[in-house]
């Protein structure tokens, strides 16, 4: 038993040795062998498909880019057409409102990574505003007169391209007709110009022998990357491929043919892709020679790397030889305190022995055990978190049934305080507060007799009374809960206005909590734009409206904005469908601005 630990680090010393050198060396032989030529194969088939879908990617990147702008400018047209004002559209385009939200869609644009260079709506007559963000030159004016006859004339979206040289992007004039309802005849056409940004990624592709072109289906040439020249004239010289390139499917065609260079006939791969908006052709060439280049460049590098494994290999095992003679009976014990629960324990690594498959399995059941411990632990808290919000809307399911007219305004109301909070930049823990404040915010309603909450006509003096004082008897009740004691601020207090004219407590200002100004906005949307037994649903735009011009009167105009950020951005109306939330966008009623804004119950 004495020599035990010397005969054990002796074999450790030599198998460790052989075994090291062993895995390093026979697997690079078998390599260098047999498997590089298969692997170089490999790699040719790999970057023949990556530049057939690095291709295709371009071509969808500029197809994709196309189509937004044209959405975006029909998207802008509609909104002109649809907007309240002058059915003549010559009229309509004069009114002051339209180029301040013209520019507001320039302005947009810019933010969204699609640059508008100038922007222009014209009615039948060729009349309309006109916003341009630098003076356009006559050659720079010239694609957008056709692109906007063409439009008119067919009726139909028309594209102009201009190539400025090798310095600049080029950029593109798109002219998109636009109509009141979808089989109506044009009223306006919204026309753009823009830097087209997708062409920039096939620069970058042409310092790699990349040859990238994009011509009409009729073989104009209306780009080139301006890198590989020879390349474009032989192309445009070799007439019968160039016609079976333009002639390929929509859904792009690869070809390997051979291409004459002055050195003599090269291999070349081409993919060919159609840009579905534009009816354009992207043509992706590339010299087979130059696609491989790097893969020789690899074998090298790995029959190298091979080379100095191995020596890095023998070195390694050596070192590890003599440093694995030292036992780890310490570790084995300490191994040992750990998987019997003793955690205390410190691991001195001094060397390693054969007890390291003893180790390793303590290990493993340690692990097993914090694994399953830890698992149970959060199991354990995502039961009682859901345990808590489910009672919490059960309860407030329960209060919002008494009014069949409220079913679900806790939730909805819920859902568009969060989206606030998150305009305001609030931190997630904060969110979730006042997302479980605003669910709460009219448990006080318990204590309203029903006849009050469902009158359908103006609420006697009396009446209302009754009503405000659902906001004490909500905070009442929830003052008796210890893990709900924080909400008790937004419960009594978001009916209170920033004037000071609010219930129950007259409080101004910054006095108001910002939890309860936040919930106070959400809850006055959510009255406007849903069915009440005093008043049928007002539109999303007039909830807006309302609430923005109550801003520094009823509303904090702090959270006024947050709210119309998010709402622009569409995360109300999305928080609200959520949670099962209806609008009727398209209703239009003389409104009551005063009685809806003021007192929503």
């Amino acid at each position: 038993m004495t020599n035990r630990p010397i005969l054990r680090r002796l074999k450790l010393r030599h198998v460790l040795l052989v075994v090291v050198l062993l895995a390093g060396i026979i697997p690079l032989a078998i390599s260098s062998g047999m498997l590089i030529p298969q692997s170089r194969q490999v790699l040719q088939d790999a970057e023949r498909e990556n530049l057939i879908r690095r291709a295709a990617d371009l071509s969808g990147d500029i197809d994709a880019y196309l189509g937004s702008v044209r959405q975006r400018l029909t998207q802008l047209g509609t909104s002109l057409l649809l907007a309240p004002g002058s059915p003549v559209p010559a009229e309509r385009l004069r009114e002051e409102w339209v180029n301040a939200y013209l520019q507001s869609f320039l302005r947009q644009s810019q933010e969204l990574g699609m640059p508008l260079v100038a922007l222009r709506v014209s009615d039948a007559q060729g009349e309309g505003p006109w916003l341009a963000r630098t003076k356009l030159t006559d050659t720079e004016l010239a694609p957008l007169k056709a692109a906007l006859d063409q439009a008119w004339a067919g009726k139909r979206p028309a594209w102009r391209f201009l190539d400025r040289g090798q310095a600049q992007l080029p950029q593109v004039a798109l002219a998109v007709p636009v109509a009141a309802a979808p089989e109506a005849p044009p009223q306006l056409v919204v026309e753009a110009f823009f830097d087209f940004q997708p062409l920039e990624a096939l620069r970058g592709e042409a310092g790699q022998g990349v040859g990238a072109y994009l011509m009409t289906r009729d073989g104009k040439l209306l780009w080139w990357d301006y890198a590989n020249r020879s390349m474009r004239d032989q192309l445009l010289k070799n007439t019968d491929q160039l016609q079976s390139f333009l002639a390929a499917p929509a859904a792009g065609m690869t070809q390997e043919y051979e291409m004459p260079a002055p050195g003599g006939a090269q291999e070349v791969l081409a993919q060919v892709s159609a840009v579905k908006e534009s009816g354009w052709v992207l043509i992706v060439q590339k010299p087979l020679s130059s696609a491989f280049a790097a893969v020789d460049k690899m074998i090298l590098n790995l029959v190298v790397a091979s080379v100095l494994l191995v020596g890095f290999s023998f070195l390694a095992a050596f070192v590890a030889a003599q440093w694995v003679s030292k036992p780890i009976q310490r570790l084995t014990e300490t191994a040992h305190e750990i998987a019997a629960g003793q955690f205390g324990g410190k691991v001195d690594l001094e060397g390693l022995s054969f007890e390291f498959a003893d180790l390793a399995d303590d290990f493993n059941q340690m692990s097993g055990h914090i694994g399953r411990y830890v698992q149970q632990l959060r199991h354990a808290a995502q039961v009682n978190r859901d345990l808590f919000i489910g009672s919490l809307r059960a309860f407030v399911a329960a209060i919002d049934a008494k009014d069949p007219y409220t079913r679900g305004h806790s939730e909805r109301v819920a859902a568009v305080s969060k989206v606030i909070a998150r305009a305001l930049g609030l931190p997630e823990d904060v969110q979730h507060k006042i997302w479980i404040g605003a669910l709460l915010h009219d448990v006080g309603k318990i204590g309203v007799e029903d006849q009050v909450l469902r009158k359908a006509g103006k609420l006697t003096d009396e009446e209302f009374e009754q009503m405000k004082a659902h906001t004490v008897i909500g905070a009442d009740i929830m003052t008796q809960i210890e893990q709900l004691r924080e909400m008790v601020p937004v419960i009594r207090s978001h009916h209170e206005a920033w004037n000071g004219r609010g219930y129950p407590d007259g409080l101004k200002g910054e006095q108001i909590p910002l939890h309860a100004r936040i919930v106070g906005v959400a809850d006055t949307f959510d009255a406007i734009t849903t069915n009440r037994p005093y008043q049928k649903a007002y539109s999303l735009q007039f909830a807006v409206e309302t609430i923005t011009r109550l801003t520094g009167s009823r509303f904090d105009a702090k959270i006024v904005t947050a709210f119309l950020r998010a709402f622009e951005a569409g995360e109300v109306r999305a928080a609200c469908e959520a949670v099962g939330g209806h609008f009727e966008d398209e209703q239009v009623r003389t409104p009551e601005p005063m009685r809806v804004a003021a007192a929503p119950r």
